[in-house]
């Protein structure tokens, strides 16, 4: 079981078993429409309704790299987009993963 120091949240990605997540971040973006008037002034805005996650964990230990699987995304779902590995000789494995989710406004 992975172990998370001081780590609350993942936000939807799954740290390795043998690993450590030592840190996690999480970005929400929703585009914004406007409309503006004659002095370029906005008098109106609005959400659009795509929103965009993009979440990253990195930690310490085996990535398990080979256990990152593809697959087609689903509203709401996080999905790994991206994962790697660095050693060193005189210090632990880091691993780094990033993902991205998409989801619409009610």
């Amino acid at each position: 079981m992975a172990v998370t120091f001081g780590v609350q949240n993942t936000y939807g990605l799954s740290a390795p078993a043998v690993g450590y997540v030592t840190e996690a971040t999480r970005k929400r973006t929703i585009e914004i429409a406007t409309v503006q008037n004659e002095n370029g002034v906005t008098v109106k805005a609005k959400a659009k309704k795509l929103v965009t996650e993009e979440v990253s964990a990195k930690g310490k230990g085996d990535a398990e790299l080979a256990d990152v699987a593809a697959g087609s995304f689903a509203a709401g779902v996080v999905k790994v987009t991206s994962a790697k590995q660095s050693e060193t000789d005189d210090e632990f494995p880091d691993w780094e993963q990033s993902g991205q989710a998409f989801d619409t406004l009610a």
